[in-house]
């Protein structure tokens, strides 16, 4: 009888707050923070969807992930903000400041995660292919909620945050001044990776003037500096501002192929054409040469003694680019040996003395 007695009581008072004029804005409001709260994903991947923001589920999934914990903060919070003014007044009053706290930072969070995975995650990162540094990222985010903080002081709580935005802006000079070549290399690493003049693995040669130059493989590209792994199997580490301020010769762009040239004497008396023919039909004989774009041979100069012709071939990989020259060099001049086109001393490069 006083569980029955119970339950006519509660069904009563939840009536009573729902036709209430005075409590059922709250109370349907708290009904629909619960339901939102039993169906939060659904409802994500509904908003999600709707405002058509990237249709990649493993993106959605991850969103989702992170803020799982800070959908149900919120929604909970704003479920009990409306029966707050039935507790005690001290208690009322405590839990009303921090549902004043908890709502819209949880709600900021939300937003700042979508746009940082939409922005950074996908935009950036896999639409752009530009490689974001982790600390750049953080410092946006960090960013926002600081000024969202600022805000929220000033029009929540009234402190005056001019004093705060003085002290800031020295700290931030003092800073910007201490860290100014740091500064210079992230901001010519984040334009080095928007412009896509270098990606990891491309070949390059950096000349920082005309006797210095190191040639070599991205390894790397940080936020800081760039690695490149060397001919000699050792790592050139190169601060990003001097990628940007000194030549650099990509090899890997706009195609992946890269000529090789190599002189070669031949007697006055040679015939030119034929030994042309020659180069070009022995070059591709060698693997690792390209047929297409196909060799070039061509008369270079005459000298007082001999002719100087050259020849021009195509690999793909560069890091064998010495080695296949060297094999092409021991096929066209044992061909123009065995023609009686070259100079003794060619000639007894090549074994046909």
């Amino acid at each position: 009888m006083d569980i029955h007695n119970f339950f006519e009581q509660s069904v009563s008072f939840i009536v009573f707050l729902a036709t209430s004029s005075e409590y059922a804005v709250s109370f349907w409001a708290t009904v629909l923070c619960l339901i939102l709260l039993l169906n939060k994903k659904a409802v994500v991947e509904y908003i999600w969807r709707s405002l058509h923001l990237i249709e990649d589920l493993v993106l959605q999934k991850e969103y989702f992930a992170k803020i799982d914990k800070a959908l149900k903060i919120l929604l909970i919070t704003l479920a009990c903000s409306p029966f707050f003014h039935f507790l005690p007044p001290i208690v009322n009053k405590a839990l009303s400041a921090f549902a004043l706290f908890v709502v819209p930072f949880a709600a900021l969070y939300i937003v700042v995660q979508a746009l940082d995975l939409v922005f950074f995650g996908w935009y950036l990162t896999k639409y752009k292919d530009a490689n974001v540094p982790s600390v750049m990222r953080a410092f946006v985010i960090g960013g926002i909620y600081i000024v969202f903080g600022l805000i929220f002081l000033e029009w929540s709580l009234g402190v005056n945050v001019l004093p705060l935005l003085a002290t800031s802006t020295v700290v931030t000079a003092v800073l910007g001044l201490a860290m100014q070549d740091t500064l210079k290399n992230l901001f010519a690493g984040l334009t080095m990776s928007f412009e896509k003049r270098y990606r990891q693995g491309d070949w390059v040669n950096f000349r920082l003037d005309a006797n210095n130059s190191t040639v070599g493989q991205v390894s790397e590209i940080g936020w800081r500096t760039t690695r490149i792994k060397t001919l000699d199997n050792n790592f050139a580490v190169i601060p990003n501002s001097m990628f940007t301020t000194y030549q650099v010769v990509n090899y890997s762009l706009p195609t992946p192929s890269y000529a090789r040239s190599i002189e070669f004497p031949i007697k006055s008396s040679a015939d030119v054409a034929t030994v042309l023919k020659s180069l070009v039909k022995n070059a591709p004989a060698v693997d690792g040469v390209l047929k297409e774009p196909a060799p070039e041979a061509l008369l270079l100069s005459v000298k007082p003694d001999h002719l100087v012709v050259r020849l021009r071939f195509y690999i793909e990989d560069f890091s064998k680019g010495d080695t296949l020259s060297g094999r092409v060099m021991e096929v066209c001049l044992a061909d123009l040996a065995k023609m009686s086109a070259i100079p003794a001393i060619a000639a007894a490069a090549a074994g046909k003395e």
